[in-house]
């Protein structure tokens, strides 16, 4: 009798999850292995639990921990009778290979979220879990005939992606090409950037407020339309430049040298907390700017705005004044995000985020 499956033909999935969009993802999971047929005739039985799965210091998979807390529940029959599929929002690589997944031991496959990129990531996810179980089982079965194995059989889901061997494990990998970048994609996926709008509450207040001066004062009126696209476009990247800035640095989100083990991870979290933060405060903009245009076109009637810019107004100078308005409303939004949630914007990094499932998991195990 195999770890992945029991006499009666059943085998029994537990899916842990770090917090977040990896839970999301493990849900997912779930329900595609819950009820699956493997080759072997093994039914699958899934269930999910949420716990912290912290890595160590320099960045990679704390397994020691990860094997402590799986174990704090049910007897060792149990644990022995069960696969464990870790989903975990570590960004784990192989130098420019984003790995998938990676097989511990007899019972344990660890699937890597950001590794998927950012398309589809729960359906990938599942099959490389439905992938990475049937290896396990055939390996136990040809193990039992007194025969050796090596899981090659990528699922289609999986592209290129191939198997291969660190650290004594099996692990899939993708391809090298454009590996970095789809794994800080899908690290920029797992941060969900639109969670950080409502952290910005009080700068798009700030903003809000700024930008109706663009409503009311037709000096600002007189300027949008005297400005060209290009000026115009300088002054909106310029004023998201600044918010952005003022976002990350105060709040100690980029990652320092002293916090990353090499170069190559500290710029791609730093990449990702900067496309992260930009993402959030671009929707901030765009959320300004629709406020702003729809503004205008209600208190300033066409007649009023082109005795003001000495020319019949139209469309595009309505945009041109909303264009403006949002910007300038965005550099003082800045000021009106040091009241921000400090701890929602955190959250939306990998480090803190990391530091926190460490606490976590320390106090789950009772240790200091």
């Amino acid at each position: 009798m195999s770890a992945s499956g029991t006499k009666d033909g059943t085998g029994t999935v537990r899916i842990a999850a770090d917090p977040g969009f990896a839970s999301a993802v493990a849900e997912k999971v779930t329900d595609r292995l819950d009820g699956h047929r493997l080759a072997s005739g093994t039914v699958l039985r899934a269930e999910s639990v949420s716990l912290p799965l912290p890595p160590v210091e320099s960045g990679r998979p704390d397994m020691e921990t990860w094997a402590s807390l799986l174990a704090t529940g049910g007897s060792d029959e149990d644990q022995a009778e069960t696969i464990t599929v870790c989903v975990s929002e570590i960004p784990r690589r192989v130098g420019s290979r984003p790995v998938l997944a990676e097989i511990v031991g007899t019972s344990m496959v660890v699937l890597y979220v950001p590794s998927f990129g950012m398309r589809a990531v729960s359906r990938r996810a599942g099959a490389v879990a439905l992938t990475a179980i049937d290896s396990m089982r055939r390996r136990d079965d040809e193990t039992d005939d007194g025969g050796a194995t090596a899981p090659d059989h990528p699922t289609p889901a999986t592209g290129l992606a191939h198997w291969a061997v660190d650290s004594g494990h099996d692990i899939l990998v993708a391809p090298a090409l454009l590996g970095r970048t789809r794994m800080v994609a899908g690290m920029i996926r797992t941060n969900r950037p639109w969670r950080l709008v409502p952290a910005l509450s009080g700068a798009l207040a700030a903003a809000t407020a700024t930008s109706a001066f663009g409503v009311f004062y037709s000096s600002i009126w007189q300027m949008a339309a005297s400005m060209s696209v290009l000026r115009l476009t300088w002054v909106s990247v310029t004023a998201l430049a600044l918010i952005t800035a003022w976002l990350i640095l105060p709040n100690g989100l980029w990652e320092r040298r002293t916090r990353r083990q090499t170069g190559v991870d500290r710029a791609m979290y730093n990449m990702a907390t900067l496309a992260t933060v930009l993402a959030g405060v671009m929707v901030m903009y765009a959320a300004l700017f629709v406020v702003v245009g729809a503004a205008s076109a209600v208190v300033i009637s066409p007649e009023f705005l082109s005795a003001q810019i000495d020319r019949e107004a139209g469309a595009v100078d309505y945009v041109r004044l909303a264009w403006l308005a949002a910007s300038l409303g965005t550099v003082a939004g800045a000021v009106g995000s040091t009241v921000a949630d400090q701890e929602q914007i955190l959250g939306a990094t990998f480090g803190h985020r990391e530091a926190a499932r460490r606490r976590a998991a320390r106090s789950q195990l009772g240790t200091d």
